[in-house]
């Protein structure tokens, strides 16, 4: 047995072991990074990365071993420098200090959250961490150089600690892939650091142990592979410059890479990319063309509410609505077939500044916070400005509250009601007193929403379609000298034009915006002017989500790996990229998806599961559905669609969350389907309900299968889940059956419905059973469920409910949110169902809206509802409206309602 070395004689030892040799400790930064980023991208590559192929796996691996071994590299020649010619208690010290910064930042994250917040003495506890972490710092540093000492000597210690610290950092780096997956980047970034850490350190001592290699060899060796290293950062960057693919992989699917990849202040993607090019490791297709490239340019991006494309004259509108975006398009890039992602303002605005389908991220994953445009070109130095009415925020309110409260990280805003012309002097005004060098201004007129007014100088007649014209008009006119000043005073900046979403006037039945994804309410303008670029007109399909990645490319900045947008910059190049290279576009509002693919496009219900096809070159009016004359077609884009709504759950880690997998993980395709909300998922939700998964599984199946609307061929399985020796299974089950009649589960689910004590949704569903069977026993819950209800489509299917029901009890409830926006229609036409003659708070409640609600529909729905309640006391507002409301459709609800009372009362 070896002798012990003496401690002072250790303490020299170790002394030179620290400060000996400097390439031993950037040899062992070198190696640990390699290792770091081999094991980082294999494991990307064994969990599965789509459409990578072999080619690109070798790439992944190559980009994600060089990026951390150069990384390493600097560390370990940090470590060296700093241990030279150190006293030993100065090297522990410098360890205490090179941990610090990490220490306090988890210390204060893990007591950010609102309920870690409010724990009593939180401060005191974060402080006792980090001063606990430091002391354990500065004792693992002097053990280790103990150790570290007696290395050379082949010390049996040595050896374990050295397989010690692998262990720890192979640990690291599965808790780092495995545990709560891309929330939470403090406890990311500590177990990143933790796996380089101990790699670093269990390398050093297996070189120390190593100490035959002579001093040449080993710093020529150190050399070469440094030399290697970063030979194959300068291949990573151009790599990752080149493919989305490798860029999805890189910074999507690794752990540690991720994390470097994400504060890299270089930009990655200065090339084109684009969603169509998704799948070239299917498709042999010849690159696209690289886009123009306007670094420290200016932006200024419009948008102008509710103007759909068939009114501007540059795209075939006959009256002279339009002529200042007219001449714009005339010397830029017009987009034929472009369309929003939600025909209401609050989803497609927060789409087009986040380059995400924001309605399904808001619906599935709430709390999750995506990246403004204005938030990425702050930090490279643009000034940021926003002009918009608050009707931004109406639909949706909750869901969009993160951006309300940040104005969708602008940093100078104007938020309020103002004409049009006033918009541009206050613009002006923005632009004329903070003289930004270079910004990036988003507009958003608001003026063509109804209700529509008559401008002096823009008069087409006095129907609804020509008040909206003149709308335009003056929105038009107000654009035309915006665009002077600009050409004037910022001429190289890059000017977008478009709008939020549609108008619909009665050509598939209805009014307005927000509830079809025909083509009047999704199809809108798409600008996009570049000085000294060729005019020309791109005829496929595009989205109101390409705003910003096309923005960012233009600017020569990197686009954030999780926008799904796509670089419009090939088709702005000379020569443009052929159209049908564009992807489809897609677009949703409630439970209806739409796609367009080329001059066909599908829409379906996932709520009914059903779906209509369309020509658009043959049928531009969307009158003749060919679903069944097309089958293959319509099943074709189908496809498309699954396969866009399953991408939601592959790129947006909240959304691969839910009651069965808290943390993320793969779950069965049918729960996936059933969070999207498709009808069609409903026989594989039964099926995995009676099924040998796991219990969780199997819970939220029965409960997404209860979300659905009932399908009779379910009735089976629901019937045997009834008996489920789970008993949270068979209480879904009974609500399920009920929903098909089975009489011999009401009292079970009566039960439910009164029990407090019962899970809140299951309540709130079983008293909608109960509701469909007209039984009123439930009309207490689900007027308490509208208190906490965030899901829109489960908020309405309440409100109808009470309303069919008839029942006085509901009425307290739906005054009580009649205030809301969301739902405020189907409350008000609710309250005319519910209330009678005496009911005096109904009546004033439906009257004042009727005379001052901001919303056309609501008037319209009030005066109806008046009329069902038959009280000649509501004579005289109905009256009034009728002759002064400046809608016509409501003046027409109005008389409509004045003859219908009168006929009650003769």
């Amino acid at each position: 047995m070896k002798e012990s070395v003496p401690l002072r004689q250790a303490g020299d030892a170790s002394q030179v072991a620290v400060s000996g040799p400097f390439g031993l400790w950037a040899a062992s930064g070198l190696v640990a990074g390699a290792v770091a980023g081999l094991v980082d991208a294999l494991t990307a590559i064994i969990r599965g990365v789509g459409g990578l192929g072999p080619e690109k796996a070798v790439r992944l691996v190559v980009i994600a071993t060089s990026l951390l071994a150069a990384i390493g590299l600097v560390a370990g020649a940090l470590i060296g420098i700093a241990g030279r010619r150190r006293p030993q208690r100065l090297t522990s010290l410098l360890a205490v200090v090179a941990g610090a910064p990490l220490l306090i930042y988890d210390a204060r994250a893990l007591f950010a959250g609102r309920k870690a917040s409010a724990i009593p003495g939180n401060k005191l506890i974060s402080i006792a961490i980090v001063l606990a972490g430091l002391a354990l710092t500065y004792w693992l540093a002097g053990r280790f150089r103990r150790v570290l000492a007696g290395a050379g000597a082949g010390a049996m210690n040595a050896r374990v600690v050295q397989f010690g610290l692998l262990g720890l950092a192979a640990g690291a780096h599965l808790t780092n892939v495995l545990v709560l997956p891309r929330l939470y980047p403090w406890f990311h970034a500590t177990a990143s650091a933790a796996t380089f850490g101990f790699l670093l350190l269990g390398v050093r001592l297996s070189l120390a142990r190593r100490a035959g290699v002579r001093p040449a060899l080993r710093r020529r060796r150190v050399w070469i592979a440094s030399g290697l290293a970063l030979a194959g950062v300068v291949f990573s960057l151009q790599q990752l410059r080149g493919s989305q693919t490798l860029r999805f992989a890189a910074y999507e699917r690794t752990a540690v890479v991720a994390l470097v990849l994400r504060g890299a202040p270089l930009s990655l993607t200065p090339h084109t990319v684009a969603a169509a090019e998704r799948d070239e490791a299917e498709r042999d297709l010849p690159p696209l063309p690289d886009g123009p490239r306007r670094p420290e340019a200016d932006v200024v991006v419009i948008t102008i509410d509710a103007l759909r494309a068939d009114h501007v004259g540059a795209y075939g509108y006959k009256r002279p609505t339009t002529p200042n975006i007219d001449a714009l398009a005339a010397r830029s890039t017009r987009f034929a077939r472009a369309y929003t992602q939600a025909p209401h303002t609050s989803f497609s605005v927060a789409s087009m500044l986040t380059g995400k389908y924001f309605p399904t991220l808001a619906r599935l994953a709430p709390g999750e916070i995506h990246d403004p445009i204005a938030g990425v070109l702050r930090k490279y130095g643009w000034r940021t400005a926003a002009f918009y009415p608050p009707s931004v925020f109406f639909v949706d309110a909750p869901k969009l509250k993160a951006y309300a409260d940040t104005n969708f990280s602008f940093e100078y805003v104007k938020f309020e009601y103002i004409d049009a012309e006033r918009r541009v002097d206050q613009m002006i005004h923005y632009y004329e007193t903070v003289k930004p060098s270079k910004a990036m201004v988003w507009v958003h007129f608001f003026e063509p929403h109804e209700p529509y007014d008559i401008h002096p100088g823009f008069r087409f007649g006095a129907s609804d379609i020509d008040r909206y014209d003149s709308e335009i008009a003056y929105v038009d006119a107000a654009v035309g000298r915006l665009l002077a000043y600009v050409k004037k005073h910022r001429p190289g900046a890059i000017v977008v034009i478009s709008a939020d979403h549609g108008e619909e006037f009665d050509e598939h039945g209805g009014r307005y915006h927000g509830s079809t994804l025909y083509e009047e309410q999704v199809r809108i303008p798409l600008v996009i002017s570049i000085p000294d670029a060729p005019p020309r007109v791109i005829q496929n399909a595009v989205e109101l989500i390409d705003v910003t990645p096309t923005i960012l490319n233009l600017l020569d900045i990197p686009v954030p790996a999780r926008m799904r947008g796509t670089d419009l910059g090939p088709w702005l190049a000379e020569p443009p990229a052929a159209a049908d290279r564009l992807p489809a576009a897609f677009a949703e509002v409630e439970d209806k998806r739409m796609v367009v693919w080329r001059d066909e496009k599908l829409i379906c219900d996932l709520n009914w599961g059903f779906c209509a096809y369309y020509d658009l070159a043959q049928d531009p009016g969307e009158r003749k559905n060919l679903a069944d004359i097309h089958p293959d077609r319509a099943a074709a884009l189908r496809t498309m669609l699954d396969d866009w709504l399953d991408g939601h759950v592959r790129l947006e880690p909240l959304l691969a969350r839910g009651a069965s997998n808290p943390l993320g993980g793969p779950v069965p395709k049918a729960i996936e389907r059933g969070r999207l909300g498709d009808l069609l998922a409903a026989e594989d939700l039964g099926a995995l309900m009676v099924s040998s998964a796991p219990v969780e599984l199997r819970r939220e199946a029965a409960e997404l299968l209860i979300a659905l609307p009932p399908r009779r061929e379910t009735a089976p399985v629901l019937a045997r889940a009834v008996r489920d020796h789970d008993q949270v299974i068979a209480d879904w089950a009974a609500v399920g059956a009920v929903r098909l009649g089975d009489v011999v589960a009401r009292a079970r689910v009566r039960a439910l419905v009164d029990d407090v004590k019962a899970e809140r949704m299951l309540r709130i569903r079983g008293a909608l059973a109960l509701a469909a069977i007209d039984e009123a026993a439930g009309v207490p819950v689900l007027g308490e469920a509208l208190d906490r209800c965030d899901d829109i489509l489960l908020c309405r299917l309440i409100i109808l409910n009470l309303g069919r029901l008839r029942d006085r009890r509901a009425v307290p409830a739906l005054l009580k949110h009649l205030p809301e926006v969301q739902n405020r229609r189907e409350m008000v036409d609710a309250l005319g169902d519910i209330g009678d003659i005496g009911d005096i708070t109904a009546r004033d409640a439906l009257i004042e809206r009727l005379g001052s609600d901001e919303y056309v529909t609501v008037r319209i729905q009030a005066a109806r509802a008046l009329a069902k309640l038959g009280d000649m006391t509501a004579i005289a507002a109905l009256e009034r409206a009728a002759s002064t409301d400046p809608e016509p459709t409501v003046a027409a609800a109005a008389r409509a309602a004045v003859a219908a009372v009168n006929q009650l009362h003769p």
